[in-house]
């Protein structure tokens, strides 16, 4: 008798991923079908999308691409500990992820309004930390005064 193997699963790649949640050629085409939702991804498969990397083409402004490598130059100078390079996609990935962790703060119709909206909450953090800087300030006076 010879033993039947099971197939191993294959990993699932992140375009798979993304392919498995979009909605089916039927789905758009046919008014009363229900588009299907994209599949929880458990931690460990969430982990190996993370550390999957993909191409994504985008197109910047020669302003751009020479702050980013300029920006990313200066990082990679003032490291402290040697160890992964740090390069302009370095930087674009950091910027991504902080865009996906705080998307909610985002909010216009047009590139200039989605660039405002994210300018004026970054404005209003730095406002909020020098009040905090203040009340700190002050609350160190105070004790001071109390215990002199």
């Amino acid at each position: 008798m010879s033993a039947q193997r099971t197939p191993r699963k294959a990993k699932q790649d992140i375009g798979d991923l993304v392919k498995a949640g979009a909605p089916k050629k039927e789905d758009t085409t046919n008014a009363t079908a229900t588009r299907r939702r994209p599949p929880q991804l458990d931690r460990q498969s969430a982990a190996e999308a993370k550390r999957t990397m993909t191409t994504k083409y985008v197109q910047l402004r020669t302003d751009q691409t020479i702050d980013l490598d300029l920006l990313a130059r200066d990082l990679q100078a003032g490291r402290t500990r040697k160890g992964e390079r740090i390069t302009a996609n370095t930087v674009i990935r950091v910027a991504v992820d902080t865009l996906l962790s705080r998307g909610g703060v985002l909010v216009g119709d047009t590139e200039e309004e989605l660039l405002a909206s994210l300018v004026g909450y970054l404005g209003d953090l730095e406002a909020a930390r020098g009040r905090i800087e203040q009340l700190e300030a002050r609350l160190s006076e105070l004790e001071e005064s109390q215990t002199g």
